[in-house]
């Protein structure tokens, strides 16, 4: 484990410094406009301190509750066992149309996804994978606010760390193991830099978001599908703050640190904390980060096949913001 992390830490800096690049593969202009075509850059942020966000990141992850981890000797005084979490992410802005004069604001559309793999951290058993996915509408109407819409995926898969049979766990039988949950949520997204009325870009230090999320079990534009968890718990809500500080030496890097909040109304909006702050690389102002640092979360658990189920872990990352 320590090598692997240690190998990231070398890479990703370089992976960072090659994402910075700009450039499209096509851009059209379009009089005093243009049109890009697929490009890495996004107008909407990535959150920091969002758990299910789209990003790359590896976390080791140091369980000091947890209500669903069948294989642990809980129920005889033993300790829970950690976790290795990795999520392969990528965001891409498939359309983007800007000013001429202006390419920092406009309209795109652009996906992404991640893959959160979530293993045993003694022995990397398989617990569960899920896909995240969504599809958007977003932009800057102005340098200091982003605004997004969006469709958003969740499915998710029990691993092979939950065999049949018996079961030692808080419960003695948990019917989420065989209901493999779908959501499809609608989202509606802003983020706001509110210091960036100071008129200096080394105090444009403070971000601000919020989303509003509400699903339709049983159809939308996608087709029919399985929103199995509680049918008419509809809504969902999650807003946070950020804070990223550069050193005026641009080779010093940085530091960061940033919270988020969420609540579903399937879990009754019970609050679910996400906490994370460190080290930023030295890289160009907001652009990829590459982020090395400690997290502690507490709330529903982040494997969705165990929406019902509460977990709290302190964990050490590192992750590249895509």
């Amino acid at each position: 484990m320590k090598k692997v992390l240690l190998t990231l830490i070398a890479i990703l800096p370089a992976l960072c410094l090659t994402g910075q690049d700009s450039a499209s593969s096509f851009t059209f202009p379009l009089g005093s406009w243009e049109m890009r075509l697929v490009g890495l850059e996004n107008f909407y942020p990535t959150y920091l301190a969002d758990p299910l966000g789209t990003r790359f990141e590896v976390s080791s992850q140091r369980i000091l509750y947890g209500d669903f981890e069948h294989a642990d000797p809980v129920n005889s005084e033993g300790r829970y066992m950690n976790k290795l979490v990795i999520f392969p992410g990528v965001r891409i802005s498939l359309f983007r149309f800007s000013p001429a004069a202006r390419p920092d604001l406009g309209v795109e559309v652009d996906l992404g996804m991640t893959l959160p793999t979530i293993m045993r951290g003694g022995n990397h058993d398989l617990l569960g994978v899920d896909g995240i996915y969504y599809f958007a509408i977003g932009g800057n109407p102005t340098r200091w606010l982003s605004l997004r819409f969006s469709k958003h995926h969740i499915c998710t898969h029990i691993g092979d760390e939950f065999p049949s049979g018996s079961v030692e766990s808080p419960t003695d039988y948990d019917p989420n193991t065989t209901q493999l949950p779908v959501r499809d949520d609608f989202i509606f997204s802003a983020a706001a830099r509110p210091l960036f009325f100071l008129k200096d870009r080394h105090l444009d230090i403070l971000q601000v978001y919020g989303d509003f999320g509400f699903f339709m079990p049983g159809a939308d534009f996608m087709g029919d599908r399985q929103n199995k968890p509680n049918a008419d718990a509809w809504l969902n809500l999650q807003g946070g703050m950020e804070l990223e500080y550069y050193f005026p030496n641009r080779y010093f890097g940085g530091l960061f640190t940033a919270c988020n909040v969420s609540a579903y109304q399937q879990n009754a909006f019970a609050p679910n904390i996400s906490v994370n702050g460190g080290y930023l690389f030295p890289q160009e102002r907001n652009k990829r980060r590459v982020r090395i640092g400690l997290h502690y979360y507490n709330g529903r658990s982040l494997s969705n096949q165990f929406y019902n189920r509460k977990e709290k872990f302190i964990a050490f990352f590192v992750a590249l913001d895509v």
